[in-house]
């Protein structure tokens, strides 16, 4: 499975959580229809006071107005944490990829000037392998981190030659890694510092103004779209590592 299957594998589980509220209701409404149909069939009920059938009316107006939906504005928040921490792990696997990929080709690379320092503990845990330990000997060499663009952009460019252009795709993201800080750190308050990270992330169509003070709070719909941007510039990526 390719590192691209794998992100939309966790795109599909944040899907999941943010619906988490949808999947019990449905769960629940199956279960007292079938409890309806004993009671009303098999047992010959027909008053409503000695069946389900007001519970089941009250369950199936919850689904279809979505009136659990307000209580889950922090599941939809962790949703948008989950999502740029998959995403973090992807770009890393995708730089993982690049870095073997450079190691074994038979092209010149500016990776086989680099200058790494092993110690031999490290060599016997990986079975003196340097193959496929090299990559992460560069990340922790280099210190590299994969936690934002400019961060992601400058990693590619230095060791494999992959040049990244800042398009609004790129927005969506820095605006997606940018609140994740503030709802883990503030407790989803903007603050003056992500006002100011955000002040070069335009054009963006995810929440186009932030202002100091206002509480940030992701809607399904605005994860869903910070996951196909994510999705997109992972695909855009590995073609560019592949040419």
């Amino acid at each position: 499975m390719s590192v691209l299957e794998t992100f939309e594998n966790h795109v599909g589980s944040v899907h999941r959580l943010m619906n988490f509220d949808r999947d019990v209701l449905s769960f629940a409404i199956e279960s007292i229809e079938e409890l309806q149909e004993r009671l009303t069939q098999h047992h010959r009920l027909d008053n409503p006071q000695l069946t389900a059938a007001r519970t089941l009316q009250m369950l199936r107006g919850y689904r279809e107005h979505d009136s659990l939906r307000p209580r889950y504005k922090t599941i939809f928040n962790q949703a948008l944490v989950l999502l740029v921490s998959y995403f973090g792990s992807a770009v890393h696997d995708v730089f993982r990829v690049g870095v073997s990929a450079a190691l074994t080709s038979e092209r010149d690379s500016p990776l086989l000037r680099e200058q790494l320092k092993i110690s031999f503990a490290e060599l016997k845990e990986a079975n003196f392998d340097l193959r496929t330990r090299a990559p992460d000997l560069l990340v922790n060499a280099k210190d590299i981190s994969f936690q934002d663009m400019k961060s992601i952009a400058r990693a590619f460019k230095e060791n494999l030659g992959v040049e990244i252009e800042r398009t609004p795709m790129v927005n969506e993201i820095i605006l997606a890694q940018a609140c994740r800080h503030v709802i883990v750190h503030t407790g989803a308050l903007a603050d003056d510092a992500l006002v100011r990270q955000l002040s070069g992330a335009h054009p963006r169509m995810l929440k186009p103004k932030i202002v100091s003070g206002e509480l940030v709070e992701f809607t399904p719909e605005e994860v869903t779209s910070a996951a196909a941007a994510m999705v997109a510039y992972l695909r855009d990526l590995e073609l560019k590592l592949r040419a």
